[in-house]
C-alpha cells in the first residue's frame, strides 16, 4: 500500500488510530516499548529508523482492508489539517497587523473595515485552533471595538460597528461555552443580541450562540425557543440549518420528540438549498456538525440505527474532504459508542471510543467531556457493573475528562 514514503511519528500515530488501539496494545502489536508509541504521538515529524520503517510497512501491508482505508483517510486528513494550521498562523499575523492599524488613528471607514476583516478572520479560525487561544484574540478585538465606539462616528459607521461588535460578542459566547463558563457565555450572548438589534441587523448568530449556552445550562425550553426565533429570522446560510438542528436537539432532550423530528426535517430542507462555505468558520455547519445533531436526536429518541447512520454521514463528509474538526470527530465517535451500547454491543463501544482517548487536552471542550460523561453514566448500568471491559472504559473516560484543561491551563474543565 503506497501511502507513506518515509514514516514519521504522525504516520505511525495514524496507523495506531486506524487500528483503533491504545498505546499499550499498539506497542504490543509492533513488539516495541510503550514509550516509543508515546514518543511518536508527541513528535509528529520524527523520522523512523530503517528497522522501524520495515516493521511499520509490514504491519500496514498485512492489515485488513478496512484498516488500510482508515489509515489512508487519516493521513490525508492530517495533511489537510497541517495546511489549515499554517493558514491560521498567517491569519493570526494578519489579525495582529489589522489591530495595530485600527488603533493607530481615528475612526474612519478604513479602520472599521479592518476591524470587520479581523473579526471574520477569527471566526474562520474557530474550528482549527484551541478555544482559549481564539478567545484571547476575540476579546482583544472586542476591546478595540469598544475603543472605536467611544469615538465620534457617523450614524452609518456606528451601525456597522454595532453589527461587528454583535458578531464578536456572539463568537465570545460560543467560546466561553466551550470552556464551561456558561454564565459568562450567556451574558455575552444576550449582549450580542442587543447590539444586533441596535444595528438593525439579523440576530441569527446571536440567537444560535444563546441557544447553545442555554442548552448547556439545561434551560432547554429557552434554548429551543431561541433556536426557533433565530431560524425564523435567519438568511439562507449555514446558520439556518444549524438553528433548526439546535431546536431539534433541545426538543429531544425535553422529550418533545414530535417537535424534534419536525425541526430536523426543516434542517435537512435548509441544508439542501444553502450554499456550502469553507466549513471552518464559527458559523459554518458542515456535514460533520449536521450529523452530530442528528446523532444526538437519534440517541435521545432511542433510535440507535439512526445514530449510527448519522456517524456514517459524518465519516463520509470527512472522507470527501470536508474540514476535520477534532471536537466534532470526538463527539461523533463517543455518540456512536452510545448507539452501540443501546444495542448491547460493548465491543462496538470500545472500538468507537478508544481512538478519542488520545485527543489533546486543549481540544476536550465541554461538548466533548459532556458526551464522555453521558457514556460513563450509561456504562454504570447494572448489567455492566461487573464487566471488566466496561469498568476499564469508565475509568479511561474519567481520566480523559480529568485531563481536560481549564482556562488557566492547569485546572480541570468543569462545550457542537
Amino acid at each position: 500500500m503506497d501511502v507513506v514514503g518515509i514514516w514519521q511519528g504522525k504516520h505511525a500515530s495514524a496507523l495506531q488510530r486506524a487500528f483503533r488501539l491504545t498505546n499499550e496494545k499498539f506497542a504490543e502489536k509492533l513488539g516495541i516499548a510503550v514509550r516509543t508509541v508515546a514518543k511518536w504521538n508527541a513528535s509528529p515529524d520524527l523520522e523512523q529508523t530503517p528497522e522501524m520503517q520495515q516493521i511499520l510497512d509490514t504491519v500496514l501491508n498485512q492489515a485488513p482492508d478496512q484498516v488500510k482505508a482508515r489509515f489512508a483517510q487519516i493521513v490525508s486528513t492530517s495533511s489537510n489539517h497541517t495546511t489549515a494550521l499554517n493558514e491560521h498562523r498567517q491569519q493570526s499575523d494578519d489579525v495582529a497587523s489589522l489591530i495595530t492599524e485600527i488603533t493607530s488613528g481615528g475612526t474612519s471607514n478604513e479602520a472599521i473595515s479592518q476591524l470587520e476583516n479581523a473579526t471574520m478572520a477569527l471566526a474562520d479560525s474557530h474550528t482549527q485552533v484551541p478555544p482559549k487561544k481564539v478567545l484571547a484574540q476575540v476579546l482583544r478585538l472586542h476591546r478595540e471595538s469598544q475603543d472605536l465606539l467611544r469615538r465620534t462616528q457617523r450614524l452609518s459607521q456606528r451601525r456597522t460597528l454595532y453589527r461587528v461588535e454583535s458578531e464578536l460578542l456572539a463568537h465570545a459566547c460560543l467560546l466561553f461555552g466551550d470552556l464551561k463558563h456558561d454564565e459568562t457565555a450567556n451574558q455575552y450572548g444576550a449582549a450580542a443580541r442587543v447590539y444586533a438589534q441596535e444595528a438593525g441587523t439579523n440576530q441569527a448568530l446571536a440567537l444560535s450562540a444563546l441557544a447553545k449556552t442555554l442548552r448547556w445550562q439545561d434551560r432547554l425550553i429557552e434554548s429551543a425557543e431561541a433556536a426557533r426565533q433565530g431560524y425564523e429570522c435567519s438568511p439562507e446560510t449555514p446558520i439556518r440549518t444549524q438553528l433548526a438542528s439546535q431546536e431539534a436537539n433541545a426538543a429531544a432532550l425535553l422529550g418533545d420528540f414530535g417537535r424534534a423530528r419536525e425541526a430536523l426535517k426543516r434542517a435537512e430542507s435548509a441544508a439542501e438549498v444553502v450554499a456550502p462555505d469553507s466549513g471552518k468558520s464559527a458559523w459554518s455547519f458542515a456535514t460533520g456538525r449536521q450529523a452530530l445533531f442528528s446523532l444526538a436526536v437519534a440517541t435521545e429518541t432511542g433510535d440507535a440505527e439512526g445514530a449510527l447512520r448519522a456517524a456514517q454521514m459524518a465519516d463520509a463528509g470527512w472522507a470527501a474532504g470536508e474540514p476535520y474538526v477534532p471536537a466534532n470527530w470526538a463527539q461523533i465517535r463517543i455518540g456512536a459508542g452510545i448507539a452501540h451500547l443501546m444495542q448491547g454491543d460493548l465491543d462496538g463501544v470500545i472500538e468507537e471510543v478508544t481512538p478519542t482517548l488520545t485527543l489533546a487536552p486543549e481540544r476536550r471542550v465541554a461538548t466533548v467531556t459532556a458526551y464522555a460523561d453521558r457514556l460513563g453514566r450509561r456504562l454504570n448500568q447494572a448489567k455492566y457493573r461487573n464487566d471488566k471491559r466496561a469498568l476499564e472504559l469508565r475509568e479511561h473516560l474519567r481520566e480523559f475528562n480529568a485531563a481536560a484543561l481549564s482556562e488557566d491551563g492547569n485546572e480541570k474543565e468543569s462545550s457542537e
